[in-house]
Formats: C-alpha cells, sequence, structure tokens
C-alpha cells in the first residue's frame, strides 16, 4: 500500500526498455529542437558515465559539458 506520494523507479530498466525513443521522448515532453540540433553538431551519442563537469561517451571519449555555455 502507498500513501499517494510519488513512486519510485528502476532507472536501469526503464533506460534500457524506453532507450531507443530518447530523442523522440525529449522531443516530445522537453526541448524539441535540442535532438536536432545535437545531431547537428554531432553529439547524438550515447554517453555511459559522468564525473562532475566531464562525461565519456560509448567508445571512452571524454567531454567538458559545456552546452549551456558555462564551461566558457
Amino acid at each position: 500500500m502507498t500513501d499517494g506520494g510519488p513512486q519510485g523507479f528502476d532507472l536501469g530498466r526503464l533506460l534500457a526498455e524506453r532507450g531507443a525513443e530518447r530523442y523522440e521522448l525529449h522531443a516530445r515532453h522537453l526541448n524539441h529542437q535540442l535532438p536536432r540540433m545535437l545531431h547537428t553538431i554531432g553529439f547524438d551519442k550515447v554517453y555511459e558515465r559522468a564525473e562532475g563537469a566531464y562525461f565519456w561517451d560509448a567508445e571512452g571519449n571524454d567531454y567538458l559539458d559545456m552546452l549551456a555555455g558555462f564551461g566558457v
């Protein structure tokens, strides 16, 4: 029984089930132009981990997160 509050979810399971839809879901529910822009500049990658302002793609390449311009 629940108290009506927010329910937890299994993020790993959710990503496994809906990961292929990530750009379409982002476009539908968040910023519909961001996925298009990321694809245009080659940043529509699968990022596997992050630490601080750095993140790594599936090929092991590291990136400094400056998408919002805060890194400049």
